[in-house]
């Protein structure tokens, strides 16, 4: 496959970060689109001395920058990362939810000509707690259905760019650091505390950041219908059977305390695989 020039946002946040590096190191042109905010990452501006060819920003302070900065790039593949995820939302949460999760990813989608090829966006299975249709779980899942419908009508007047919805349940990677059960396992397992688990019952759907990735790269090699598609494994982890598989390993065992919470159970997604 011809290396070609992707732009993505949201390369400050944990998968587009995993992405990012994996891009460059396998050789693909890499721009992505920030705020000035994050002109003092380390990582980024790490990768940047690493890759001067291959990796450019554009920095932003306000969005109407956003128009002009575009217009002279020509971009081959665009993968929105850009998220703002919170499991509940407060009254002032909701401008940042519209903000992050809608208008920015808009702003750049209307600049974007008919000549990109493929439009990747990442959404979450917590769209669709029925299992198939668009019942959000919470705000931060409303905002990503919100911006599928945006999507689906820069589709219509866009008919030879392929678009791609992809959704996931939960995430890992060996790395991770996010306030999540299995990074929150493993810190706790450090500092000899314990951790609290809503219920001895609870299973997670949850994928590596590898299974990610190459979900990206099978939609860029390969003549994929547009759609939406769930990454997701055949099984659900149960949880205290994985703390079991964990204690044989290590050589003390993790400290946990199951309460008796309810649990929303998984539903079994209709999505294509």
């Amino acid at each position: 496959m011809k290396k070609k020039l992707i732009l993505i946002t949201g390369s400050s946040g944990f998968i587009g970060k995993f992405f990012l590096k994996d891009a460059l190191n396998k050789g693909f042109y890499v721009v992505d689109i920030l705020r000035n905010k994050n002109k003092s990452n380390k990582e980024l501006n790490y990768l940047r001395k690493k890759y001067p060819k291959n990796y450019k920003t554009i920095f932003f302070k306000k969005n109407e920058q956003i128009k002009n900065k575009l217009k002279r790039i020509k971009i081959d593949y665009f993968i929105n990362f850009a998220t703002l995820y919170k499991n509940t939302h407060k009254f002032g949460d909701i401008s940042k939810f519209l903000n992050s999760n809608i208008e920015f990813p808009t702003l750049i989608l209307d600049q974007l000509n008919s000549n990109v090829k493929k439009i990747i966006n990442f959404g979450t299975m917590m769209q669709h707690t029925d299992g198939k249709n668009y019942k959000p779980r919470n705000f931060y899942a409303s905002t990503k259905s919100a911006f599928e419908m945006i999507l689906a009508f820069y589709e219509t007047i866009n008919p030879k760019t392929k678009f791609y919805n992809l959704k996931f349940f939960e995430s890992f990677s060996e790395s991770d650091k996010r306030k999540k059960l299995i990074p929150t396992l493993f810190l706790n397992y450090k500092k000899n505390a314990k951790t609290f688990i809503k219920s001895k019952n609870l299973s997670l759907n949850i994928i590596h950041v590898n299974d990610i990735l190459n979900a990206i790269y099978i939609v860029l090699k390969n003549n994929i219908k547009s759609g939406s598609y769930g990454l997701i494994q055949k099984k659900n982890t149960q949880i205290s059977k994985l703390i079991k598989i964990i204690n044989i390993k290590k050589k003390r065992k993790l400290k946990v305390k199951y309460l008796n919470n309810q649990i929303d159970k998984i539903q079994k997604s209709k999505l294509k695989v």
